[in-house]
């Protein structure tokens, strides 16, 4: 196995952190059987409701083995661990609902402000903000 320098790991530990409060991110996800979908659970408390027969990756696979479903620790994924089968959420929206959708879910997740989000803003509005389009 490679090594990793500590400050790597540092910031990528850092960044699954942020990732993980992000307003998109994935709080917990459960299989409802009776409408046969997975019930996904946004942190900014969005429920969204997806037929197993939707999601390719789990279509054909008995109901029995979704039951243990839940969501990855930084948010971005639903993991089935008596099916085998692990799913990236913001892939699966885009498949579902294209790219427009997807894009509007990351649009808010950059909205999200850090520290060193704001102290890069007022810096940049220091310089006299963000630079004017030049005409082509």
């Amino acid at each position: 196995m490679a090594k990793v320098a500590t400050d790597e790991l540092d910031v990528a530990q850092r960044r699954g952190t942020l990732k993980a409060k992000l307003p998109t991110a994935l709080r917990g996800a459960k299989l409802d059987e009776t409408a046969k979908s997975v019930r996904l659970h946004f942190r900014n408390g969005l429920e969204l409701a997806i037929p197993v027969k939707a999601i390719d990756e789990i279509a054909k696979v008995p109901l029995a083995r979704l039951r243990d479903v839940a969501a990855s620790p930084m948010g971005d994924g639903l993991i089935f661990e008596n099916a085998d089968v692990a799913i990236y959420v913001p892939g699966l929206l885009r498949d579902l609902f294209g790219s427009a959708f997807a894009g509007a879910l990351g649009k808010l997740g950059g909205r999200a402000r850090s520290d060193a989000k704001t102290r890069a803003a007022r810096k940049n509005g220091r310089k006299g903000g963000r630079p004017r389009k030049r005409a082509a």
